[in-house]
């Protein structure tokens, strides 16, 4: 049976808003251009690399731990896409000290799609698809405020331009904040010239509110990339995919226990988890999920911190 449309997600028709509002989204025009994308974000963009996102073939994912050697080279550069100094991921972090080329390494060498850490490390990243009620972002930050969590937002390029303060907000309180397109459509179904404008409009937005696109992006509609959403991924910057190894299926509305008890079921050292900003049983289950990684001995952390 095919559920209802849950509030805050966007389903692969992509025809609900994901600023929250009732309009429809901007959907990008199917004739788009390469060079018409790139010419409107490069001036939010700057000069960004074009290194291939994930050297995967269609739906390969990889771990990041097994990534750590491909980004030797990088990191003892110090360098990024670019060949300048890699840009600090999710904005500033007080829970990390690390220099910003070795935080950054796995994620400015390409490579495979992330969907996990070391797991070897007692963390794990609780990511959020950022759509929704803005009072539930709102929610979410002052939960792991309390809880002294950090978390990582991928936010859909729509409800960051209408919400630009919770962008910042998420940022100064040490979050990540990365690229999840700009209106979350199914981008297995996109031609390239759409996956181009989905990315690069995405990155757009989240350089306007943190001041570069950074390095981390989850493509929308899938959670795997293939070879057209790495291309796209790639124009924009980004040399890897993130996906998650944990799915508690939140954004089906399942309710708090249910979303609490899949989660921690599945979670262990290393894991990315995908959860919804916009979906009120998943605020609801935030706290005894993360009372439950504290009790394992797993600290909440970004997924920067997570591939340090």
């Amino acid at each position: 049976m095919t559920p209802s449309r849950p509030e805050g997600h966007v389903p692969d028709g992509g025809d609900v808003d994901p600023s929250g509002s009732t309009a429809g989204p901007d959907r990008v025009p199917s004739g788009t251009t390469r060079r018409a994308v790139l010419a409107a974000a490069a001036g939010a963009i700057g000069s960004i690399g074009v290194a291939a996102c994930s050297a995967a073939g269609d739906g390969g994912a990889g771990e990041a731990s097994a990534a750590r050697s491909s980004a030797g080279a990088t990191s003892a550069a110090g360098t990024g896409p670019t060949g300048s100094a890699t840009a600090t991921a999710g904005g500033t972090s007080s829970t990390s000290a690390a220099p910003a080329k070795g935080r950054d390494a796995v994620l400015a060498a390409a490579g495979p799609d992330i969907s996990s850490g070391p797991r070897d490390v007692p963390a794990v990243a609780l990511t959020f698809h950022g759509a929704g009620v803005p009072a539930r972002t709102t929610a979410v930050l002052e939960i792991a405020r309390a809880h002294d969590a950090h978390l990582t937002v991928f936010a859909v390029g729509q409800w960051l331009q209408a919400n630009p303060g919770l962008g910042k907000a998420i940022l100064a309180a040490g979050h990540d904040l990365g690229n999840h397109t700009w209106s979350h459509q199914p981008m297995r179904h996109l031609s390239a010239s759409e996956a181009d404008a989905e990315v690069g409009k995405g990155a757009a937005q989240v350089a306007a509110v943190r001041g570069t696109a950074g390095l981390l992006f989850r493509p929308s509609g899938t959670p795997t990339s293939t070879p057209v959403i790495r291309a796209a991924a790639r124009t924009a910057g980004y040399l890897r995919c993130i996906s998650y190894d944990v799915d508690p299926q939140d954004y089906l509305d399942p309710g708090a226990a249910a979303v609490e008890s899949r989660t921690l079921a599945a979670v262990r050292a290393g894991s990315i988890v995908s959860l919804h900003l916009g979906h009120e049983g998943t605020v609801a289950a935030l706290p005894g999920i993360l009372a439950g990684l504290r009790s394992r001995g797993l600290r909440a952390v970004t997924v920067t911190e997570l591939l340090a």
